[in-house]
C-alpha cells in the first residue's frame, strides 16, 4: 500500500514539474504571477488612511470662482448655449435677461436669489448677505467664522473679499462689488473691487492681501 502511494505521489510531483517548464516557456523564463498591489496607506494608529483630496481652503480659495452668465446670450436663445448650465436655470436666466441688462434691481435680487453665487462659501463664514443697491453695484457682508480669523487674519479676509467679488462679477453685469466683513458687530475688512481692476488678471499667481490694499481695503 505504501509503495502505490509513493508512485502515485511522485506521479503528481512529476506532473507539477513538466507544468511550471511549460509556463516557463510561455512567460519567456518567469512564470505569471499575480499584479502586486501597493499596501493601503496607514495611519500611526495602524487605521486604513483616507484617501488625498484636493481640497479647497482659505489658501487658494480666490483662484478659482463661477463661470460668467453671459446676460446677451441668455437673452438671445432660449436652450443652453454654454454648456455648463442645465435648462430649468437657462430659462430663468432668459426669461430674466431683459430685466437684467436694463440694471432692474428686482431682476438683479431675484437672480442673486435663484443662482446663489457665494453658496460655496458658507463653510468659510458664519453668514454671508448680498443686497444690489444700484444697478452698476452689489454688496456683500459676510460675518466671520473666528477659527479662520485667529489662523490667519489677513489672507482670510482679503481671500473671502476677493472670491465674493469674483463670484458676484460673474453673476450679475456690474462694475464694481462692496464686500465687508464683520466680527462680533465690528467692521474687520472692507474694500471695493472694481470689474476694471479684476479684469485680466491671473488668479493663481495674484496676492489677495495686496490686491485688497489696492482696492482700498480696511484691515481693523
Amino acid at each position: 500500500m505504501s509503495e502505490e502511494n509513493n508512485y502515485t505521489s511522485m506521479d503528481q510531483n512529476e506532473f507539477m514539474k513538466r507544468m511550471k517548464a511549460i509556463a516557463s516557456d510561455l512567460w519567456g523564463g518567469i512564470a505569471p504571477a499575480e499584479e502586486e498591489k501597493p499596501a493601503p496607506a496607514v495611519q500611526k494608529d495602524n487605521t486604513p488612511a483616507a484617501p488625498e483630496k484636493l481640497k479647497t481652503g482659505i489658501q487658494n480659495i480666490w483662484k478659482t470662482a463661477d463661470e460668467t452668465i453671459d446676460w446677451t446670450d441668455a437673452l438671445a436663445h432660449s436652450t443652453p448655449t454654454d454648456g455648463l448650465t442645465g435648462p430649468r436655470m437657462w430659462a430663468f436666466y432668459h426669461k430674466n435677461a431683459q430685466k437684467v441688462l436694463d440694471g432692474d434691481l428686482t431682476a438683479y435680487t431675484e437672480v442673486l436669489q435663484k443662482a446663489n453665487p457665494l453658496g460655496e462659501l458658507t463653510e468659510f463664514a458664519e453668514n454671508i448677505t448680498m443686497r444690489a443697491p444700484a444697478p452698476e453695484r452689489l454688496e456683500s457682508t459676510f460675518i466671520c467664522k473666528k477659527e479662520q480669523l485667529e489662523k490667519n487674519r489677513k489672507l482670510y479676509l482679503a481671500a473671502m473679499g476677493l472670491r465674493i467679488a469674483r463670484d458676484l462679477l460673474a453673476c450679475l453685469p456690474v462694475e464694481e462689488v462692496s464686500v465687508t466683513g464683520e466680527d462680533e458687530g465690528a467692521t474687520v475688512f472692507n474694500a471695493t473691487y472694481t470689474r476694471q481692476q479684476l479684469l485680466h488678471r491671473n488668479f493663481v499667481f495674484t496676492d489677495p492681501v495686496a490686491l485688497a490694499k489696492e482696492c482700498g481695503a480696511e484691515f481693523n
